[in-house]
């Protein structure tokens, strides 16, 4: 089959109305025709019709123009970009994305977040800024002030990035990727082996959550519930060096889908902790290991020597051998034993074709190597990843709607609706498992051509299989036909988790009046992950509707430790006599070990208030400095902060500084989900009448668009 290429109008092959567009730099086009050729055929075989688009701009706005003109003319569902494609580093948009808040003071290519949603969401918008002289790929966008301020994907798109390998070019690598698409394809897999992976110190190494999560999986994978094996889970307790039986683990043939959950960047998967061990020996061991290595990186090696002996109760001996050849070898080779290295991934072959990466940086594709790619471009079975290219948030919904993989939804398609500004599909975005007939109509045509269908999607509400109602209702929402209301119930009288959390998950992004009665169910929800995520709302939301549930809970010695460290965040937010008040109303009559601790931690409380309200009462000391008070400013990103508005809008009014002025305001825009959040859009839009600074006014017009 001949290459069907974009040219001034496009040519079409197949017979079906979705589309796939192959988005590929000239040179790649040129050294990996052949392959490219057989991918495209491919692509025909699934029932979708392949259109390669090279790109000859080598900008990032032309290449978006291409797409939307195929998404708007010819139904696009999605598209995959190959080799060098221009990379969107997007700026002004870290509400966007679940967690990175990087002061944008910081030089450009760690400030910005590379993101393809530039490529996939038509109606966000874009200021363009400027190219690197350095890295000639990256380009600096702001996103528009006077634009959407959410993300909704009109596509979905993947990259198909070789990392550095020794011995292979990326034109090889790329070439073998695809014919091992097609071989894969060819397998025609069904989908009824997964596995499930928690590292070190992810979501406070609570349990509950993981047993939580197998639980919500059973429902999610039907076929899970009817035969005995099919879902594993092993966590890095489990080994001293667990990558080992991670990598064993991804290596069987008969693996369709792994989940993991651990920290990471983007050369790196960090798995293991300390060693856990009943021996004396073994935390001796590790101690004097510590101390060497504190000294061996340290800058003055005497004066940290001198430090440690002086402040720890040990022997001069224990550090004393700190740079013996040997010895160093050796802590070296165990610290490469801890976490999965890049070099760990040379010349392995993993078996299971789809793993999402739950973890920070491990995607970070605009970079020449980076840790998710090497497990696509190999002779494995592996075919696409989904990964983050900067850091992620620990407490979001990872497997939110992964069942409808098992139903032959395809990995694109399903990750459409998961996107936010970091995440990310690698390698073959229209890969799915095969042989489900428990669903009509077919979900990738209605996810594609069937989005506006309200009739179809009502229906489908009514279906049995958890995912296909959690997707119909998610549906419903996107287009205005099922209310908070609604959603509440659904709430109140699922029997399935995560069809709850689901309905928790929209009323939440609808941030209206139901708000407060969701997150007062899912508190006392008995799924781990509906109890997280609704403490976390709590501490976002701060009404007083909500402050005795929060300290009764936080109370509690059966709480999930994910809960108890958002609910501990949240009790911090209300105002601090009332705060006071509930946490000593809770513990009134409580008695023995437990609540006498609970007691001392009380005392603690008392001391974080009074810092807290001490820091915005400085905001109006002119003697503060104006760095102490950027601080209490940029923190309100994370707290949302409602006590103590009438504190900020005084602040804002007597202000000058207009660095700190466009500070305050994009911190307000974070009030997404506060029970304030109408009184602060209404501050907002009067200063709107008065404020000269065009600066000051954009970053009005953003906070005001993201408080709707």
């Amino acid at each position: 089959m001949l290459l069907l290429i974009l040219q001034a109008a496009p040519l079409w092959a197949g017979v079906s109305k979705r589309s796939v567009a192959i988005v590929v730099d000239q040179t790649t086009l040129e050294k990996c025709r052949t392959s490219l050729e057989t991918y495209s055929a491919s692509l025909v075989r699934d029932g979708l019709n392949p259109v390669v688009v090279p790109d000859k701009w080598g900008i990032p706005d032309s290449i978006r123009k291409a797409l939307f003109d195929l998404y708007r003319n010819r139904n696009l569902e999605g598209a995959v970009l190959v080799g060098d494609i221009p990379v969107a580093m997007v700026r002004d948009a870290h509400h966007l994305t679940t967690a990175f808040k990087m002061d944008p003071r910081r030089p450009w290519d760690q400030s910005s977040v590379p993101s393809d949603r530039f490529y996939d969401d038509f109606d966000l918008k874009f200021y363009y800024l400027k190219r690197d002289s350095i890295y000639p790929l990256y380009y600096y966008y702001s996103l528009a002030y006077d634009g959407p301020q959410e993300i909704g994907c009109d596509i979905y798109s993947a990259r198909v990035k070789a990392p550095t390998t020794p011995g292979k070019t990326k034109y090889e690598l790329i070439s073998d990727y695809f014919f091992k698409v097609v071989r894969e394809k060819e397998q025609r897999r069904k989908m009824d082996q997964l596995t499930f992976f928690a590292g070190h110190g992810y979501n406070s190494s609570c349990m509950i959550a993981r047993m939580d999560e197998k639980r919500a999986l059973t429902e999610q994978f039907s076929f899970l519930q009817n035969q005995a094996q099919g879902l594993n889970y092993f966590d890095y307790t489990w080994d001293d060096n667990v990558k080992y039986r991670l990598l064993a683990e991804l290596a069987r043939k008969d693996l369709d889908l792994a989940i993991l959950h651990h920290h990471g960047s983007e050369d790196l998967q960090l798995l293991n902790g300390s060693p856990i061990s009943s021996s004396t020996q073994v935390w001796i061991d590790l101690a004097r290991k510590f101390f060497r290595g504190k000294i061996r990186n340290s800058r003055d090696t005497t004066a940290t020597k001198k430090y440690y002996l002086e402040n720890y109760p040990i022997p001069e001996a224990w550090v004393n051998d700190a740079f013996d050849k040997a010895l160093m070898e050796k802590d070296s080779l165990e610290d490469l034993g801890v976490d999965m290295q890049i070099a760990d991934l040379y010349g392995y072959e993993p078996g299971v074709p789809v793993i999402v990466f739950d973890a920070c940086f491990n995607g970070s594709f605009h970079l020449d190597d980076y840790i998710s790619g090497h497990y696509i471009f190999n002779p494995g079975s592996t075919v696409v990843v989904k990964a983050n290219s900067v850091n992620t948030l620990q407490d979001v919904w990872t497997d939110q709607l992964i069942g409808l993989l098992g139903l032959g939804v395809s990995v694109g398609n399903w990750a459409r609706g998961q996107l936010t500004l970091e995440s990310h599909l690698i390698g073959d975005p229209t890969w799915r498992f095969q042989g489900c007939t428990e669903v009509k109509p077919d979900l990738n045509e209605a996810l594609t051509s069937r989005k506006s269908d309200v009739k179809m999607w009502r229906k489908l509400m009514r279906h049995p299989h958890p995912e296909v109602k959690s997707l119909a209702m998610k549906m419903l929402f996107e287009n205005g036909a099922l209310s908070p209301g609604e959603l509440l119930r659904v709430m109140q009288e699922e029997k399935q988790a995560t069809v709850r959390l689901m309905a928790f998950n929209l009323i939440k992004k609808s941030a209206g009046e139901e708000l407060v009665s969701a997150i007062h169910l899912g508190l006392y929800d008995n799924y781990e992950l509906l109890r997280r995520l609704s403490a976390m709302t709590a501490g976002q939301n701060g009404s007083p509707l909500l402050l005795d549930d929060v300290f009764t809970l936080r109370i509690q010695p059966g709480l999930p430790r994910r809960v108890d460290f958002q609910l501990n965040d949240a009790s911090a937010i209300f105002g601090k006599e009332e705060a006071i008040a509930a946490f000593e109303k809770a513990l009134k009559g409580r008695t023995g070990k437990w609540y006498e601790n609970e007691t001392r931690q009380l005392v603690s409380f008392r001391s974080t208030m009074e810092n807290r309200e001490k820091g915005f009462r400085d905001l109006l000391d002119p003697a503060v400095p104006l760095k102490a008070k950027r601080f209490t400013i940029t923190s309100l990103r994370n707290s949302c902060d409602p006590a103590y508005l009438d504190t900020l809008f005084t602040y804002y009014k007597g202000l000058g500084e207009q660095d700190q002025k466009v500070l305050l305001v994009e911190a307000l825009g974070w009030y997404t989900y506060s029970w304030k959040k109408g009184e602060i859009r209404d501050f907002l839009r009067s200063q709107l009448e008065t404020e000269k600074d065009e600066r000051v006014r954009q970053e009005l017009i953003r906070s005001v668009s993201r408080l709707k």
